[in-house]
């Protein structure tokens, strides 16, 4: 079991092409996959000790044309999943031998060509950070969505697959044959952040209406039955929830837990990762202190006892569930909102090691000893 009090950071991997969305560990190996707000998705293979220059990415996974909103890996790490505002999922095959390196990418460009900018000002341009990827092809691409995918989750056994979209669309699937397993609609709202239960009868779904400054504004939290769609409990009301936005949402390992991350824009520390009782709808803690301008995503450790929440105060936190007490936090002093806030987060399958993904441009990889 690893010190979660004592993170220390292993690299920073640079990819500035632009906001790096989305985080995935693949399996119990030291893969890392990433993808970003073009569309673009990388794969990196990482040494087993922390130290050293930042390892280079080893494929890069073509296809998708908007924002990856999601990325998820099955337990046995031979396939990404990936969601995307370009209305699909598509799965990919990880082989263990990687095609060969031929394409070069540059993973600074965009520090390159600012630099350029502001040459007359003096500026110089850092050297190129280059790479030699293999590229991968989605092996299956699910287009039952008709807008954008914003929210997907998997159950623990990596058989059932959710995802919901702006339109609020959810729609449950079967990942082997990536078959319809069951459907819904929400009343009103995004379907923005999902979650199945590990055992894939219960499913998390929690709704926006982003208007700004309007009082058609909509926000609400329900516990669904994942195979009728219908609702078990509302949770809209709850006062841990009322009038905020949920940005995330995960079940613990055993399913006795549901953690649910209280987004939101300029509401102080708002940021905070309730605890819920999925079988009764009670909130069991309200940890604090809460990420300064909301909260962006949540991670189980796979201990079942923590929890990692990001938000867009820069900083990753790590929760002791049991006691809602909290244990580490790292990031912190990194910038501020609307610099580089964090996206998404995703620990390894051995609780050793927590990847970020960076809105600066990076995927931040921390080790915990």
């Amino acid at each position: 079991m690893p010190d979660l009090t004592k993170p220390s950071q292993a690299w920073s991997l640079t990819w500035d092409a632009d906001w790096v969305t989305a985080v995935a560990w693949l399996g119990s190996s030291r893969r890392v996959a990433a993808g970003n707000n073009l569309g673009q998705i990388l794969l990196w293979e990482l040494p087993d000790k922390p130290g050293g220059d930042a390892p280079r990415p080893v494929a890069r996974l073509d296809g998708h044309t908007n924002v990856i909103s999601r990325l998820a890996a099955t337990p046995d790490g031979k396939t990404l999943i990936s969601s995307s505002y370009d209305h699909t999922i598509r799965f990919w095959a990880v082989p263990s031998k990687l095609p060969e390196a031929t394409e070069p990418i540059t993973l600074n460009a965009s520090a390159i060509a600012d630099a350029v900018r502001r040459k007359a000002n003096g500026a110089k341009a850092p050297p190129a950070l280059e790479a030699k990827v293999g590229v991968l092809k989605p092996t299956r691409t699910l287009t039952e969505h008709k807008e954008w995918i914003v929210g997907m989750g998997m159950s623990r056994d990596g058989k059932a697959l959710i995802s919901g979209d702006d339109g609020g669309h959810v729609i449950v699937w079967d990942v082997a044959t990536g078959g319809v397993k069951a459907r819904w609609k929400l009343a009103k709202g995004w379907a923005y952040a999902v979650a199945l239960s590990p055992d894939a009868k219960q499913a998390c779904v929690t709704e926006r209406l982003p208007l700004v400054f309007d009082s058609g504004r909509h926000a609400a939290v329900k516990l669904w039955n994942a195979a009728t769609g219908e609702v078990a409990e509302d949770l809209s009301a709850e006062k841990e929830f009322k009038g905020h936005h949920m940005s995330a949402a995960a079940y613990s390992p055993d399913g006795k837990t549901l953690a649910i991350l209280r987004g939101g824009e300029s509401n102080g520390p708002s940021g905070k990762p309730v605890l819920v009782d999925p079988a009764t709808g009670k909130v069991l803690k309200d940890p604090a202190p809460g990420h300064l301008d909301g909260g962006t995503d949540l991670a189980w450790h796979p201990d079942g006892h923590h929890l990692a929440s990001a938000g867009r105060d820069t900083t990753v936190r790590v929760w002791d569930t049991a006691t809602g007490k909290l244990v580490s936090e790292v990031g912190k002093g990194r910038g501020g909102q609307f610099k580089d806030w964090i996206c998404a987060v995703s620990w390894s399958a051995d609780g050793n090691w927590l990847a970020a993904a960076d809105m600066a441009g990076a995927v931040q990889i921390w080790a915990f000893n």
